[in-house]
């Protein structure tokens, strides 16, 4: 003889909260999906607008007509990055990478490193410092590991520091408009 659960004196209300919890937890995923979302939404508005208050030098690698923004590592911004391909930086044109590994991330103009490169990061900069590229990130502390400029969220604004010595060791001069609206921070180059 099959019981009837559903019509237990307990299951009738343990249902409902159940299913309630579950909506609430899918619910606060949703929210926390949406705030990550906005805030790579801002980042990735900023790392267009850093390649506009920055002057590399000459020699810099563009021969190709394209400049380079590239994510390092595990990419935070899905297609968000991707809706600016193409758009106009200078004369150049701008393109998303993803390169694999850092000797293809050499020909980047921006290079942004992924969260995933925060166990490796002293080896990424080492190998990143002599390149004349904008290096940035949300990893903590990252210019006072030699990275240019460091994303943080301040009461639930991004916000971000610039370590201008490491952008001056890179050859890059970053603009003062955008230096007045940094924390300017010293570290390693």
């Amino acid at each position: 003889m099959m019981r009837n659960y559903w019509k237990q004196p307990g299951l009738n209300f343990a249902l409902p909260v159940m299913l309630v919890m579950l909506l609430s937890c899918v619910s606060a995923f949703s929210m926390a999906d949406e705030h990550q979302s906005a805030e790579y939404k801002v980042k990735a508005a900023f790392l267009y607008n850093f390649s506009r208050f920055t002057t590399w030098p000459e020699h810099a690698s563009r021969d190709d007509g394209k400049f380079k923004l590239c994510v390092l590592g595990v990419d935070p911004f899905g297609k968000l990055l991707d809706a600016l391909a193409g758009k106009s930086v200078r004369e150049y044109s701008l393109e998303i990478k993803r390169p694999g590994s850092l000797e293809q991330a050499q020909t980047c103009q921006i290079i942004f490193v992924s969260q995933t490169g925060a166990r490796d990061l002293e080896y990424i900069m080492s190998a990143l410092k002599e390149l004349p590229a904008l290096t940035v990130s949300d990893i903590e502390d990252f210019t006072a590991h030699g990275g240019i400029i460091q994303f943080k969220l301040v009461d639930n604004k991004v916000r971000f520091n610039i370590n201008n010595d490491a952008a001056n060791h890179a050859g890059l001069t970053i603009s003062s408009k955008l230096l007045s609206l940094a924390t300017v921070a010293r570290g390693n180059q």
